[in-house]
């Protein structure tokens, strides 16, 4: 075939075509200006130079057209695109009368047609309206281009064609309706070898399963020709679109390239499915058909779909209408319109982002996540965070069992990190310090939590040290001081480091304990001023009784001896009289002295309170020289146990060295008196004090009540008022006291019962006495 013949009969054609085209246009034109003229008349000016002297009635819609009026004022005025140039071929007509003809447009941007030309004397201007021409004239310009656009097109085709086949890079042909190929040409050449026209034509017609066109009648398949002298195949892309008539246009290209890429694309899913594999989280791809493409066994097994069933690539609606029957999907009321939203997630693969949390009917909480795949595809990830979530659940309990627990203290609490910003702060800080609780908030900075709180306290300095310590310009070790509110609260602060670099500031009000340890300071203060005082007072008993009464026994003694001289009878009995009282008198100071001896105590009663059995024995112990000096055996047996009585302590010690003391005063020489303590009985405790003795002096240790003697010991003045105190001291304490004889009996027997309530419950206190008168004096 003769390329270049055929392609200079082609550009003859066009150009033929074109000329007519431009004849009939100017024809066209003409027509149409020729037929608007008659049907309007346009805008006619005529002027004598460029003064107007008449116009047509049209003319007045040009802005300063009027008899007298410039043309070169009106084009001025009338005109916008071309008025440059009417102005200059204007004033060539006046000056040379050569005719103009111009395409103008006026303000409104309508196009105007500008004709001008010298008649006679005159000069006359016709506007004729040009937007019909410039229409039919744009028609004829695109219909002209479309046409070479056509010619250039298959000129470029062909060239196209012509080149592509003659660079080694494809092989075309076309077959018949009978499959017989009517035309090949080209080739194509690669690494693997070069491949012909005639080889890839043989080689496709001898296929013995023909592939079977898609929904477009294309047919697409891939071939592998074993070049000549060559021992790797080249793969070929194929490709055959239907050409009418049953016959076929066929193309081939080098599919080397995609061979390979299928190839490692083939690696890369076996291997990202080996490593998939081994992952705790489930995956699973769905390509742009939503079709399953790739899946771990972490997402069989949390979902709970068989393997096998997921190797036939199932679709993502099936693969979730599976969950569904598996119960693997959350709660939803709307299921269609749920499934509805996730297959929406392929319109728009690129922008698909799904990021929630399956909350299942077994407790299950499953993590899901779509992230856009290349090629349109969607990748699911399928996380099981039951066990974060515990964890997140009892992170919070614990952080709201600590936020409650800090908010009970009563001491205020604030924890600073190493930035120096308020990280914990419970509800007693503000409140100590009395200020509204929103002032603090976290975050804030040490300096300004201690420039709201500074102003309220009297020192200021120890938050200095605070603020140092906080932001380690201190050495970092526990510190405490004291502050003063401006309501005269006392509040101890104490700063101590916390590991990790975070400083604890604790303050507590103390205002409470202050007053009850200064309280107590003054208490002491005015027992040992008491104790100096009771110290002078027996001092003064000592010296100022004592030596008097000691002198007056001394005379006395000295008057009773016939040594220094006889007495009358009388006068024996005065003296006698003398020595007795002054015996009482001795005895008496003796007791007011032990009795003001028990008010201090010992040492140990500062520790803890003594109990009834000690409390007995230390009257006992008391006791024990003035019973021997009166010739009295003095013991205790104690069977009380750790009993602790309710009443005061200095009461129940003065109430058991009253009954020791009355008994060692009642009881004769070589008698002997028992202080005695049973085991409680119900609320009850019991004490006896009674003395025993026979006839002639004989101590009976039985104690039986038929070897008393009979007869009674008067009872004075001082056993009197020892028992009045008792009984009062009693009664002022809740308890009961009586005294009297034991049964009715003749010997001397008599009982002193005392009821005090225990600590805790109620104790019987009973004291026996003997020998002792058989009703108190009043």
């Amino acid at each position: 075939m003769d390329w270049a013949a055929l392609l200079a009969g082609v550009l003859g054609l066009v150009t033929a075509v074109a000329g007519y085209m431009c004849i009939r246009l100017g024809r066209s034109l003409t027509d149409e200006r020729r037929r608007r003229e008659d049907l309007v008349q346009g805008i006619v000016m005529r002027a004598e130079g460029a003064e107007i002297r008449d116009h047509s009635p049209a003319a007045s819609a040009l802005p300063g057209v009027e008899v007298g009026a410039s043309l070169f004022d009106v084009f001025s005025a009338a005109l916008i695109d071309g008025r440059e140039e009417a102005l200059v071929a204007l004033d060539i007509l006046v000056d040379r009368g050569l005719p103009m003809r111009l395409l103008v447009s006026d303000q409104s941007g309508s196009p105007w047609e500008l004709v001008g030309q010298p008649r006679g004397g005159e000069i006359v201007i016709t506007m004729h309206d040009a937007s019909l021409m410039l229409t039919e004239l744009r028609k004829s310009q695109r219909r002209i281009s479309a046409r070479e656009k056509v010619l250039e097109e298959g000129l470029f085709e062909r060239r196209a064609m012509s080149a592509l086949l003659g660079s080694g890079a494809a092989i075309a042909w076309q077959r018949g309706g009978d499959g017989s190929v009517a035309w090949s040409a080209g080739s194509v050449a690669s690494r693997a070898g070069q491949v012909i026209a005639t080889q890839a034509t043989g080689l496709i017609n001898a296929r013995e399963a023909q592939p079977a066109p898609d929904d477009t009648g294309v047919v697409r398949s891939r071939l592998e020709i074993l070049p000549m002298g060559e021992v790797e195949p080249l793969p070929l892309q194929v490709l055959e679109v239907p050409d009418g008539d049953g016959s076929s246009i066929g193309i081939a290209t080098d599919a080397t390239v995609a061979a390979q890429a299928e190839r490692t694309l083939g690696r890369f899913v076996q291997t990202m499915t080996e490593t998939f594999a081994h992952l705790t989280a489930g995956l699973a791809i769905f390509d742009r058909n939503q079709k399953l493409v790739l899946f771990n066994p972490a997402f069989a097994q949390l979902l709970q779909l068989d393997p096998a069933w997921l190797a036939n690539r199932p679709s993502l609606r099936d693969a979730i209408d599976a969950l569904r029957e598996n119960q693997r999907i959350p709660e939803t009321g709307d299921y269609h319109g749920w499934r509805r939203r996730l297959l929406g997630l392929f319109e728009n693969t690129e922008r698909a982002d799904l990021d929630e949390i399956w909350h299942l009917a077994d407790g299950t909480n499953i993590k899901v996540l779509a992230r856009p795949h290349p090629h349109g595809s969607l990748a699911f990830v399928f996380d099981d965070i039951s066990d974060r979530i515990r964890l997140e659940q009892r992170y919070r309990q614990s952080i709201d069992l600590q936020e409650v627990t800090l908010n009970r203290l009563q001491e205020g609490l604030a924890v600073f990190g190493t930035d120096g910003r308020l990280r914990i702060l419970n509800a007693s800080f503000t409140r100590i310090f009395g200020i509204d609780a929103g002032l603090i908030q976290a975050g804030m900075h040490v300096q300004e939590v201690v420039r709201l709180v500074s102003g309220l306290t009297v020192e200021t300095d120890l938050w200095d040290r605070v603020t140092a310590a906080i932001t380690a310009e201190e050495t970092r070790a526990p510190w405490d001081g004291r502050l003063t509110l401006g309501s005269n609260r006392v509040l101890r602060l104490r700063a101590a480091p916390l590991p990790g670099g975070d400083t604890m500031v604790v303050v507590a009000d103390v205002t409470d304990s202050e007053r009850f340890a200064d309280a107590l300071s003054e208490r002491n203060s005015a027992l040992e001023s008491a104790e100096e005082m009771r110290t002078a007072v027996l001092d003064q008993i000592s010296h100022r009784l004592r030596t008097p009464l000691n002198t007056i026994f001394g005379f006395g003694q000295l008057l009773n001896d016939p040594r220094f001289g006889s007495l009358t009878e009388r006068q024996r009995e005065y003296a006698a009289g003398i020595l007795e009282a002054s015996g009482q008198l001795l005895d008496t100071i003796d007791e007011v002295t032990d009795l003001a001896s028990l008010q201090p105590g010992d040492a140990a009663d500062t520790m803890r309170e003594p109990t009834l059995d000690e409390t007995v024995e230390l009257a006992r112990s008391l006791m024990e020289k003035r019973a021997g000096e009166a010739g009295v055996t003095l013991r205790t047996e104690l069977g009380g146990g750790d009993v602790h009585v309710a009443c005061d302590i200095g009461t129940l010690r003065q109430i058991a060295f009253n009954m020791a003391a009355g008994a060692v005063q009642r009881a004769e020489p070589g008698s002997v008196v028992r202080l005695i303590t049973a085991p409680p009985i119900g609320n009850t405790v019991t004490i006896s004090a009674y003395e025993i003795a026979r006839e002639g002096g004989e101590v009976a240790e039985g104690g039986a009540l038929e070897a008393v003697p009979k007869g009674t010991t008067p009872i004075g003045r001082e056993t009197a008022s020892s028992l009045e105190l008792t009984l009062r001291m009693v009664e002022a304490n809740g308890g009961s006291f009586e005294y009297g004889p034991a049964g009715g009996a003749e010997p001397r027997l008599m009982l002193a019962t005392a009821e005090l309530p225990l600590a805790i419950e109620d104790v019987e206190i009973e004291i026996e006495a003997m020998p002792a008168p058989r009703a108190l004096p009043h």
